[in-house]
């Protein structure tokens, strides 16, 4: 059970870390975070919801856009990953304290 615990956690992380990943980039740029939907930096194409997966659409386009094939930070799958382990730590630590 706490193996499940932890993947939904890490997944709940990651989706958390995506949408901070938006935050970091737009609000120094007084850009809004909600509209309009993510796009790519240098060819301005908008992301595609199969390749807005956390983690997982990163590492299936190496790193790289999928209409200009610049390269993308490796810092955003960092954030997901990063918040995706604090998510299962939450989760787990919900766990044991509800037990």
């Amino acid at each position: 059970m706490s193996a499940l615990l932890a993947i939904v956690g890490f997944v709940f992380g990651a989706a958390i870390g995506s949408f901070l990943n938006v935050v970091f980039y737009r609000v120094p740029r007084h850009e809004s975070i909600v509209s309009p939907g993510s796009a790519c930096p240098n060819c301005e194409t908008p992301i595609a919801a199969r390749d807005n997966i956390p983690i997982v659409s990163w590492l299936l386009l190496r790193g790289k856009c999928r209409t200009c094939g610049e390269p993308i930070s490796g810092r955003y799958p960092l954030v997901e990953l990063a918040a995706g382990f604090v998510g299962s730590a939450v989760f787990l630590a919900a766990a044991v304290a509800l037990s």
